[in-house]
């Protein structure tokens, strides 16, 4: 029977030619790629042994040397490659052209492409300057790990590629595709390598897990969608956040915060000329002590189940309102970007408050609403601009409407001013 005959694709991308399939050309990423989460590349293949060069006249003849036989029993070749110096003679290859591979290779990737490059430089001269107050160690540390564990670098692609996205929002579905790509392949390897941390990867993943992270606030859905409860509410988060808690909760600080990003306890924050976030100092103290008082009588006198939990997370909140907030008596002046303190609350509390959340308990989504107000804080970093308002109008659509008057203070404060009539229900 005669083969059936096919057109043969040229000028496919890489993957493609590698895996010996017809690639269907499409760009910036052919279907197959897509298909597999992979970054899409149509460069030129590297110069292999089986690759024809064009030959240059004026260039000497290439002459390959061979080995001298000797008499006796034949070499076995193996066991030469494995050892060259048991024969006494160098081991002689077939030329080829590659890039050296570090040392521990866990995710055995393709080199990187022109978009890959162009989103590398874009994080070490924009990206990396809005990660953090820290810039040194964003620019500077953090991209030398990268280059021993490949899922970093892919995690800081992803967060280069949705820095663009934010940049120039018209247009940017390419951007957002690079970006998917990135970060599905980097959250598989991370997920398998966390239930076996050690000391030699602590860091990396404690990196990576924080970058997933803000990879998930940079991605929020559409207050419309209504994919789950959890996501509803605007906490699909906390369960992203369980991995940094995670890899603290195993290792220590002290062993994380070694080697690339070393040295522990971390640096002070480094700012520097061209840190965008030097110019915004914060909004200054807020007058938080009478609308968290009442709220933690109102938790004390509720008989719902699992209340003494709420009394505890009440505490813990007014704790960083304190720190961020400062009191009427010392007020704090530069009150915005003070991660540690805002993520303190969700780190302390367990995971009946999420279940109490699922639950539409009322009070856990009214304490949850005033934490917005602090996650309102952060929004001086582009990927956590919108959470506030989005977590609020998520609570807004869950709330029993008996409830909703204790959420008009928080609302107030991130800018949601129309004043929620209250229910005549009894």
């Amino acid at each position: 029977m005669q083969r059936r005959t096919h057109q043969k694709s040229r000028n496919g991308c890489r993957n493609c030619k590698r895996r010996r399939v017809k690639c269907d050309e499409g760009k910036p990423s052919c279907s197959n790629c897509i298909r597999f989460s992979l970054p899409c590349d149509f460069s030129v293949d590297q110069i292999t042994s089986n690759d024809t060069v064009p030959e240059d006249a004026s260039a000497p003849p290439v002459v390959t040397p061979t080995l001298a036989r000797r008499r006796g029993r034949p070499l076995k070749i193996e066991k030469w490659i494995l050892n060259p110096e048991a024969s006494g003679h160098k081991t002689i290859t077939e030329p080829r052209l590659h890039f050296p591979m570090p040392k521990r290779i866990a995710d055995p990737s393709p080199p990187l492409n022109t978009n890959d490059l162009e989103l590398l430089h874009h994080y070490i001269t924009n990206t990396s300057l809005t990660l953090g107050d820290n810039v040194v160690f964003w620019r500077d540390k953090v991209p030398r790990l990268a280059f021993e564990f490949p899922y970093v670098l892919r995690l800081l692609l992803a967060m280069s590629a949705l820095h663009q996205t934010h940049l120039h929002a018209p247009g940017s579905s390419g951007y957002q595709q690079l970006a998917t790509a990135h970060h599905n392949i980097a959250l598989r390897e991370v997920t398998g390598l966390l239930p076996t941390i050690s000391g030699k990867d602590c860091s990396a993943l404690y990196i990576a897990t924080v970058l997933i992270c803000n990879y998930h606030f940079a991605k929020p859905p559409a207050i419309d969608d209504e994919p789950g409860m959890v996501e509803e509410t605007g906490i699909g988060w906390w369960y992203v956040f369980r991995g940094v808690r995670f890899v603290v909760e195993s290792m220590g600080m002290e062993a994380i915060f070694s080697g690339h990003i070393g040295p522990f306890p971390p640096e002070a924050p480094q700012g520097g000329p061209a840190d965008p976030l030097e110019t915004t100092s914060g909004y200054g103290y807020i007058p938080w002590e009478r609308p968290l008082v009442s709220l933690a009588v109102m938790l004390s006198g509720s008989s719902t189940l699992g209340s003494e939990s709420l009394i505890v997370a009440s505490e813990a909140l007014m704790e960083c309102y304190r720190e961020v907030y400062g009191t009427a008596d010392k007020p704090e002046y530069r009150t915005h970007g003070k991660t540690y303190v805002v993520m303190r609350w969700p780190w302390v509390l367990g995971d009946d408050f999420v279940g109490q959340v699922q639950n539409l308990v009322p009070e856990a989504l009214i304490l949850l609403a005033y934490f917005a107000v602090l996650i309102q804080t952060l929004e001086r970093f582009w990927y956590m601009k919108g959470w506030a308002k989005y977590t609020i109008m998520g609570i807004e659509k869950k709330l029993d409407p008996a409830y909703l008057q204790w959420i008009q203070w928080p609302r107030n404060q991130i800018g949601l001013e129309r004043t929620i009539e209250k229910s005549t229900t009894t």
